[in-house]
């Protein structure tokens, strides 16, 4: 008995073409350029948000440590231009002292600082014994690239 295959050439479509593939593929790359463009988007505002907090931190720090205090020292937040560093202090700021608490801001920059300086400080803001009142108001932004964070300083010492 001889077995005859009725198969004709070119008819079976049990596989996809190449256009099929390829339109495939290109909607999946459209659709994963948006996630990721999404995802570093968060990404770096996260980054921000977190050294916000710890701005936020900082400044806590500084004020409650003036207010709390019994020896009669105001403390103080010195925020280094171009070092992304704020530096909790006791009275004068020195560099290097081993009093200082020293906090290094690794994803933002600071810029902006339109602080009411105390004659020849610029870039301080000292908080006053039990009151926590500051002669330094005024504001800072941290930010990267499009994401900022703007902290106001009014002259209670108070900031948001």
């Amino acid at each position: 008995m001889i077995w005859k295959h009725k198969h004709s050439i070119g008819t079976d479509k049990s596989a996809f073409t190449f256009v099929e593939i390829m339109l495939t593929l290109s909607i999946f790359m459209v659709l994963a350029s948006l996630g990721v463009g999404s995802y570093f988007n968060y990404y770096n505002f996260s980054l921000v948000n977190h050294d916000v907090g710890r701005v936020t931190k900082v400044l806590h720090e500084a004020r409650f440590r003036a207010m709390k205090n019994p020896y009669n020292d105001n403390y103080g937040v010195h925020i280094g231009t171009g070092t992304s560093e704020l530096t909790i202090y006791r009275d004068t700021y020195t560099p290097g002292n081993p009093e200082n608490t020293v906090t290094a801001l690794e994803q933002i920059d600071i810029s902006q600082l339109n602080l009411i300086p105390n004659p020849g400080v610029t870039n301080e803001i000292l908080f006053e014994n039990i009151t926590g009142k500051t002669q330094n108001s005024g504001s800072f932004t941290v930010m990267k690239n499009e994401f900022n964070h703007t902290f106001s300083i009014n002259s209670q010492g108070a900031f948001e």
